[in-house]
């Protein structure tokens, strides 16, 4: 069971286009087909992927009824993703600075957290970039010479600041939505909750079958909402 609240359902719902989440979801659901018995040992039984393709149903319905100019806030939503990339970006380079000097040094690497994902939760982010900044700062006369200097560290809380101020629009634009509108944001973050869980379980499930397992990604959504699928660094845009 997630542990989301209801604004967090919300906000995951407000960055998604419905269009490209049922796409994505019934992808995912059609993927199952023939595995059942495989998901089932994991605890994905017929009530689970009834659940998602009644969510699905729902969705889509009410996104036809909604148009898509009024599903969720189009302005603090792009405001919010263009900021969010950027975070992430800061953030690899960040765990990479770490990977480099601490790599021989388990236990000293570990409290950087280089192998944590954040999902599209901008709160999330935001937590785990304080986290690293601190430790960049505590660090600094080791991680200088790689790019860790004070002006990194600046930009880094620049990109906090950023992160917090679109988070406050976001969820000012979600709580102006109409009741209808808000519940189809509710209702696609449970969607993409319930979907992304099916993904990584049949991923554990098929570990040592990598052609099933591909069958289970986020490709699709990634690729229509901009982010790429594969990570990579690019030139900060933030100064």
């Amino acid at each position: 069971m997630s542990s989301l609240s209801r604004e967090e359902f919300i906000e995951l719902g407000a960055s998604i286009p419905a269009d490209t989440l049922v796409e994505w979801a019934s992808g995912q659901l059609a993927a199952t087909k023939g595995k059942e018995s495989r998901l089932l040992t994991r605890g994905v039984n017929a009530a689970t992927l009834a659940a998602i393709l009644d969510l699905t149903a729902i969705v889509e319905k009410r996104r036809k009824e909604l148009g898509e100019s009024q599903e969720f806030p189009p302005q603090a939503v792009a405001l919010a993703q263009r900021i969010r990339e950027e975070a992430v970006e800061y953030w690899r380079e960040a765990k990479l600075l770490a990977k480099v000097e601490y790599g021989t040094q388990p236990d000293l690497l570990a409290q950087f957290r280089t192998g944590v994902q954040t999902g599209l939760l901008l709160g999330t982010l935001t937590q785990e970039l304080e986290t690293m900044i601190a430790l960049l700062r505590e660090h600094a006369p080791q991680l200088a010479g790689l790019g860790g200097s004070p002006a990194f560290i600046t930009r880094g809380e620049v990109l906090v600041a950023r992160l917090k101020e679109v988070k406050a629009k976001v969820d000012g634009a979600c709580g102006a939505l109409p009741p209808t509108a808000l519940q189809q944001c509710f209702d696609k973050g449970l969607l993409y909750d319930q979907t992304r869980r099916l993904v990584r379980i049949a991923r554990l499930e098929f570990i040592r079958d990598p052609k099933r397992a591909s069958e289970f990604n986020f490709t699709g959504i990634r690729r229509a909402r901009g982010v790429s699928t594969q990570p990579e660094l690019k030139e900060g845009r933030i100064a």
